[in-house]
């Protein structure tokens, strides 16, 4: 196809508007180590970036009005608070002055609520961690009586023995399946904000 027939063919539409609020810009909020934290590990967990996380955070005007008429009677710790720069969407950086020119609030706060409405995904996740490690340790009990009846077994049966054959390729195969869950399984500290 040549380029003519390309051009004639499809004609390019760009909506400008749409690009710029796409752009991202860097800003800096002050917020405590404890929303920073908790914006880190959520986004690992999901396995997004933090910019995208916090966009998709920000970008609800719905939820941002919710969260602004709590941040007029929220209050902080400013001691806790350190300066942290993320890259947002121009959007989302617009839909704050928004915020704050309709509500009088401060954008460090309505931030720090966005972001701690994470605490509750990263807790549910921490529950689910739990009842794994606990689930894992039974089947870790009965992966080493599997073992030990395999290691009695030897001295019952002989080498060659179609039962011991299976028996042994059961303990590899529950040796192995032992270790992939072991991996699904994330430590206590994983969740820590």
């Amino acid at each position: 196809m040549t380029k003519e027939k390309i051009e004639k063919g499809i004609s390019l539409q760009v909506d400008a508007d749409e690009l710029i609020k796409r752009k991202s810009v860097r800003t800096t909020f002050k917020l405590p180590t404890e929303a920073i934290t908790l914006l880190k590990i959520s986004a690992k967990h999901l396995g997004i970036k933090q910019k995208t996380l916090l966009d998709q955070l920000i970008e609800d005007e719905n939820i941002l009005n919710i969260l602004a008429q709590e941040a007029r009677t929220y209050c902080r710790k400013d001691d806790d608070c350190r300066p942290k720069t993320f890259v947002l969407s121009r959007k989302a950086l617009d839909l704050i002055d928004v915020m704050l020119d309709r509500y009088d609030i401060a954008r460090d706060i309505l931030v720090e609520l966005s972001i701690f409405r994470l605490s509750s995904y990263i807790e549910s996740l921490s529950d689910k961690h739990d009842k794994r490690r606990a689930t894992l340790k039974e089947i870790v009990k009965y992966q080493t009586f599997l073992e030990d009846l395999l290691k009695k077994s030897k001295g019952t049966f002989e080498q060659d023995d179609q039962f011991l054959t299976r028996f042994e390729r059961l303990a590899q195969t529950t040796q192995r399946s032992v270790s992939e869950i072991r991996m699904m399984v994330k430590d206590r500290n994983d969740f820590i904000y």
